[in-house]
């Protein structure tokens, strides 16, 4: 029985833990996506240029359609809404979903990388000569009370 709560419990902290950080790799897949997308601005640039000078001269020809156009989608506007809430709501899990991965997918290639190891190995050896010096100092400061009270203290 304390191997099923174990599990249990060591089930439960996996899942908090994939609920706590499931946000973090949300906007680090997110940040990702723009990074690449921004990346691509100067090549679409001139793609840009050309599509949008195209669809200028067809403004007047889309201008005379317009009347009719409103008058039919004000008409279908309660059904494209209810349907476009249920759409919206279902694409905003999966996209949150979609930059939850990207972003894990990202930090496990950072923490795998080799300035991100060799960071991690420096830190430890830091620590490490940092928690040596401590203690040197601290036997040195014992030490030399020591000796100070020695010295006081009548013989």
């Amino acid at each position: 029985m304390a191997t099923a709560r174990t599990s249990a419990k060591a089930k439960s902290e996996a899942a908090s833990t994939s609920d706590v950080r499931k946000p973090l790799y949300a906007s680090v897949g997110a940040a990702d996506l723009a990074v690449e997308k921004l990346l691509t601005i100067p090549a679409a640039y001139g793609t840009e240029v050309r599509r949008i000078s195209d669809r200028v001269s067809q403004i007047p020809a889309q201008a005379a359609r317009v009347p009719v156009q409103v008058s039919s989608a004000v008409l279908a506007l309660p059904v494209t809404v209810g349907s476009q809430i249920s759409d919206l709501q279902g694409r905003a899990t999966d996209l949150y979903n979609s930059f939850a991965s990207r972003g894990e997918k990202r930090v496990a290639g950072i923490r795998r990388s080799p300035a991100t190891e060799e960071a991690v190995k420096q830190t430890r050896t830091a620590t490490s000569k940092t928690r040596a010096a401590r203690t040197s100092t601290r036997k040195a400061a014992s030490a030399t009370a020591r000796a100070v009270s020695d010295a006081t203290t009548p013989r």
